[in-house]
């Protein structure tokens, strides 16, 4: 028998009474389950550059509540059709279809460039899916109590993600003097300035103290506020400079910026250029690293010194725990858990620390995060460490031209994403270094770890670091 063929008699005579209404509401509400699921994977599944471009109009929390609307109704049109129509199939295909097509019409007309193109796999998909789901669960309300518990146990988590999404979209409150959102003077203690660059990104930074110029370089996922307890305790001595790159913080980046970490290194180039910098002691961990490093080694004679925390400057395999990371992080799972529940990001920042995090704290790191549109480049910035090798071949030639500078190397130990092997590179990079181990730090070390290395820093900065060969009270150093 054809798949578009007249349903059973029985169906066509079954009065609209309560069962039958109940009957609808659940086979419209079963076939949403797999709908869903369907619809999700062909939003991820599209190609796109990874939470840059995504669209928030196809997140879950929009596409779970339309589809569970769309296959109800579908179920209860079916009913109709089953009563009135010799080919209900059919019919309820064309008008699956036609929905389908007026949503791409209008999502090209009135919706961003690409919207329709994003969203036609799904369109198509859940259609599809309708079409063969919503008539197999009207016409055989018999199920196995498998199948139901399967059903209603997926339908709960689908519930559940989409409150737990909507949750995550909860607006920061807005600063004062025309910010994005507020910055708690009590935990940064710093004015907030904005440069626009001649490329047109409109950076913000705050400069603090005098001095020799230290510029600290933040990674992901984070922005200048990581360094607010290592420049209350510098600025007294030196001039304290952090910024956040384009599409980080409250930084914003020009038309057509593209976010890979190659532009972010010229922006840093570009900001330092700007203001004049020079003799400049460069403060990196993670993402921070490649960005600043790259920017030294096209400009070695801005640089003087350069200060390293869990970080790295050349390509990484997939096979090592990094680039296992870069695939799951910065492919369709971490692209779904990022854009929809802001969940990379906290889950990244909770797990970066060996204390627990104060929520105020963690609050104020999740705010640049917070809006739809900005959130996604915490999840981009993942697949970068694999995908942008050709950047990260450049940033290692470039190690040679820093050869002579001084470097101070902090390394956490509980950092699984940074062995002891690229703190050896490093080592070899920079001959004249100190070493200081973290034993009991993380990703985020230096919110455990910054009373212990403010003293370290201002020494390294005010004279020949040398190198230590006794254990203190920072850790363990080599």
């Amino acid at each position: 028998m054809s798949a578009f063929s007249a349903t059973p008699s029985a169906t066509k005579a079954a009065p609209w009474s309560r069962a039958a209404i109940l009957r609808a509401l659940w086979s419209g509400w079963a076939a949403s389950v797999s709908v869903v699921v369907l619809a999700t994977i062909a939003v991820l599944a599209t190609p796109h550059a990874r939470g840059i471009a995504f669209f928030p109009a196809l997140r879950y929390a929009v596409v779970t509540p339309v589809c569970v609307a769309v296959a109800v109704a579908s179920a209860f049109l079916y009913r109709v059709l089953a009563e009135r129509s010799a080919r209900p199939r059919v019919t309820l295909a064309a008008a699956l279809v036609g929905l389908a097509l007026v949503v791409l019409v209008g999502m090209a007309v009135a919706g961003p460039p690409g919207l329709a193109a994003a969203a036609f796999p799904a369109l198509l998909g859940a259609s599809v899916a309708l079409v063969l789901l919503i008539p197999r669960f009207v016409d055989r309300p018999r199920r196995s109590r498998v199948g139901t518990f399967a059903i209603v146990a997926f339908g709960v988590l689908e519930i559940i993600g989409v409150v737990g999404a909507l949750s995550s979209e909860r607006a920061a409150p807005r600063g004062p003097q025309g910010l994005a959102f507020e910055i708690p003077r009590a935990m940064f203690d710093a004015d907030h300035k904005f440069v626009d660059l001649p490329s047109g990104a409109r950076v913000h930074y705050v400069d603090e103290g005098e001095g020799e110029t230290l510029l600290f370089l933040h990674g992901n996922p984070a922005w200048s506020f990581q360094w607010r307890d290592l420049i209350r305790g510098l600025r007294g001595s030196y001039r304290c400079i952090a910024l956040d790159y384009p599409g980080f913080g409250l930084s914003e980046a020009p038309p057509g910026f593209g976010f890979t970490p190659r532009e972010e290194s010229l922006v840093v180039e570009e900001f330092v250029e700007r203001l004049g910098l020079r003799d400049v002691t460069l403060v990196m961990q993670d993402w921070g690293g490649p960005i600043g490093l790259g920017f030294a080694g096209r400009r070695p004679e801005l640089v003087r010194r350069v200060v390293l925390g869990s970080t790295w400057a050349w390509p990484t395999n997939t096979s090592v725990p990094r680039g296992k990371f870069s695939v799951i992080a910065g492919g369709p799972v971490g692209e779904f858990v990022q854009v929809n529940f802001n969940g990379f990001a906290a889950f990244g920042l909770k797990n970066g620390v060996v204390r627990e995090f104060p929520s105020n704290v963690l609050d104020v790191y999740l705010r640049p995060f917070l809006p739809l549109e900005r959130r996604g480049i915490a999840a981009f910035y993942p697949g970068q460490i694999t995908a942008a090798t050709e950047y990260f071949a450049e940033v290692e030639a470039g190690l040679s031209r820093l050869a002579d500078k001084k470097a101070l190397i902090f390394w956490a130990l509980q950092d699984l994403g940074f062995p002891r092997a690229d703190l050896e590179r490093f080592e070899k990079t920079f001959p004249n270094h100190k070493t200081i181990e973290f034993p009991n730090a993380n990703h985020f070390f230096f919110e455990d770890t910054a009373e212990q290395m403010i003293p370290e820093i201002r020494a390294f900065v005010s004279s020949d670091p040398g190198r230590a060969t006794v254990p203190n009270a920072a850790g363990a150093v080599r």
